[in-house]
């Protein structure tokens, strides 16, 4: 028995952090703005709370932490020291070792053949 609402809010809690990793992947390296990795600090608050809520017991924490498990994530997590941080203060260095696994091998420069998904 899924909740419509509660999958709703889900995939709300998914759009914004791909849309985070978007904006954080256009940054030029070297300076990462407080305000996006504040935005990412209240993103991450926003998924525990979701997660300790009861009606969305449906959803475990490896649903949410795979949110962040992408390629994208670990190209942004190796430019910004700041968000490996702030990722691994939140979730673990677990969640650490499974961005970095799936972005092994990422180039982003040559990242042209999006169709293998």
């Amino acid at each position: 028995m899924s909740d419509s609402r509660v999958d709703q809010r889900f995939d709300e809690l998914v759009s914004q952090v791909h849309d985070w990793v978007e904006s954080a992947v256009a940054l030029d390296e070297g300076h990462f703005p407080s305000e996006l990795l504040s935005d990412l600090r209240d993103l991450v608050e926003e998924l525990k709370a979701f997660m300790d809520d009861e009606e969305s017991s449906a959803y475990s924490r490896a649903d949410v932490l795979e949110i962040f498990v992408t390629p994208e994530m670990g190209e942004v997590m190796h430019r910004f020291p700041k968000v490996r941080r702030l990722l691994e203060s939140a979730w673990g260095s677990s969640l650490i070792d499974q961005i970095e696994e799936e972005s092994a091998g990422f180039d982003p420069e040559g990242d042209d053949d999006d169709d293998d998904d």
